[in-house]
C-alpha cells in the first residue's frame, strides 16, 4: 500500500454532514451545498453524551478540514475549506491545541495529518520543524513515510535560508545507504547554518568514514596502495567489522604481499569465522604462496556453500598443482555441469585433452 492509499483509508473514516447553500459560518456565506467533514471519533462522544447534532460546535467542522487538507491535497472541496478557516477566528491556534493534544496521546499520524493540513494555511519554519519531527519518527516505523519525509524536504528547501530541510534529507538518505549523498546533503545543512549538536557532529563523523571507506573499496583493484592509505587510519573507527580486514587483505594480494594479506585475513576471522569471501580469499593466497594443501582446504570450505564456478576452476588448478589429477578431473567435469562454456573451464579442459 502507498502512502496516497493509506491516507484515503483514514479519510474514509470521517463523518461527512451536508451543509446546505445560504449557510453562514461566521462572515462566510455558503454559495453551493458542500459536505463538512467531522472526525468520528467526536462525533460518537456526542452521541454517547446524546448531544443533538444540529449544536456540533464550528470548531469539531474546523478540525476536520484541516485534516482532510493534510490527507488529500487535492480533495474536492478544500479551496472552500481554505476559506472558511481564514474565516473563522482563532482557527490556527484551535488546530495547534488538537495537534498538542494528540501527540500527548502518541497518535502520532493523526497528528502528523492534522499538521500537514496547517502547513497548506499557515507554511513557515516552526510547522516544518515540527512536522519534520513527527515524519521522521513515523519513518522509523512506518517506511511509507519515506517518500512522504522527502516530498517535505523538497518543500521545504523553497523557503529561504531553512537549513533544517537539508539535515531530515540526510537522514533519510543515510537510512538508504546513500551515504555520499546523506554527507552532502548534511554539509549542506551546516553551511546554511544548522545547528552543529552531538548528534550532527556524530552523524557527520559516521558518514564522512563510511563515505570513505566505499571511496577506498573503489579503489583497491586500481590503486591498493592508495586505498591502503585510507584503510589503515581507518581501523581505529571500524575495527569491530571484518569487513575493513577483508578489504585491506585483498589490497595487500593485489600488491603480492601474500603474508599481509593473511595477517588481515585472520583478523577479519577472528570477527567473524564464516564470511564465505574471506574464507576464499584465503584460498587465493595461500595458492599464490604455492601452498596448494592449504588453498584446496579453503577452496572447499568456499565451494560447499556458493557453488562458484570461479571456486571450482580454483581448485581444479590447485589439484593439478599437486598432481591430484583424480580430483582435478572430478572438479572439472563438476564446473562444466555448471557453466560448459566458461572460459576457464574449456582452457582447463582443452589442457586435459592435451596431456592424454
Amino acid at each position: 500500500m502507498d502512502i496516497k492509499t493509506y491516507f484515503s483509508e483514514k479519510l474514509a473514516a470521517l463523518l461527512f454532514l451536508e451543509i446546505k447553500k445560504d449557510s453562514k459560518i461566521n462572515n462566510f456565506t455558503i454559495l453551493n451545498d458542500i459536505y463538512f467533514p467531522v472526525r468520528t471519533n467526536e462525533i460518537i462522544q456526542k452521541v454517547k453524551k446524546k448531544e443533538d447534532f444540529d449544536n456540533i460546535p464550528v470548531n469539531l467542522f474546523i478540525e476536520g478540514m484541516f485534516y482532510v487538507l493534510g490527507a488529500d491535497e487535492h480533495f474536492k472541496y478544500n479551496v472552500e475549506y481554505k476559506v472558511i478557516i481564514n474565516t473563522v477566528p482563532n482557527s490556527i491556534g484551535f488546530i495547534k491545541g488538537v495537534i498538542f493534544k494528540e501527540i500527548e496521546n502518541e497518535n502520532y499520524e493523526e497528528a502528523y495529518i492534522m499538521l500537514k493540513g496547517l502547513l497548506s494555511i499557515e507554511e513557515n519554519e516552526e510547522n516544518y520543524d515540527k512536522i519534520f519531527l513527527l515524519v521522521d519518527k513515523l519513518r522509523l516505523t512506518n517506511i511509507m513515510f519515506k517518500d512522504e519525509e522527502m516530498r517535505l524536504v523538497e518543500a521545504a528547501k523553497k523557503i529561504t535560508n531553512y537549513s533544517n530541510a537539508y539535515l531530515y534529507e540526510s537522514l533519510v538518505l543515510n537510512s538508504e545507504s546513500k551515504h555520499d549523498l546523506a554527507l552532502m546533503a548534511l554539509r549542506n545543512y551546516i553551511e546554511g547554518g544548522g545547528e552543529k549538536t552531538t548528534d550532527v557532529i556524530e552523524l557527520k563523523n559516521e558518514l564522512e568514514t563510511i563515505t570513505s571507506f566505499q571511496k577506498a573499496k573503489e579503489m583497491v583493484s586500481n590503486n591498493p596502495k592508495g586505498a591502503l592509505e585510507i584503510f589503515i587510519p581507518l581501523m581505529e573507527q571500524l575495527g569491530d567489522s571484518p569487513d575493513i580486514y577483508y578489504h585491506t587483505a585483498v589490497a595487500y594480494r593485489i600488491l603480492q604481499n601474500y603474508e599481509k594479506a593473511i595477517y588481515y585475513l585472520n583478523e577479519a576471522v577472528a570477527i567473524d569465522k564464516d564470511l564465505i569471501e574471506v574464507i576464499n580469499e584465503f584460498g587465493i593466497n595461500y595458492a599464490c604462496l604455492e601452498n596448494f594443501e592449504t588453498a584446496i582446504q579453503y577452496f572447499r570450505k568456499a565451494f560447499e556453500v556458493t557453488k562458484s564456478i570461479e571456486i571450482c576452476t580454483n581448485l581444479v588448478m590447485c589439484y593439478l598443482n599437486v598432481k591430484n589429477y583424480e580430483q582435478a578431473r572430478i572438479h572439472l567435469d563438476i564446473a562444466k555441469k555448471i557453466d560448459a562454456k566458461d572460459e576457464i573451464v574449456c582452457q582447463l579442459e582443452k589442457l586435459f585433452t592435451e596431456g592424454k
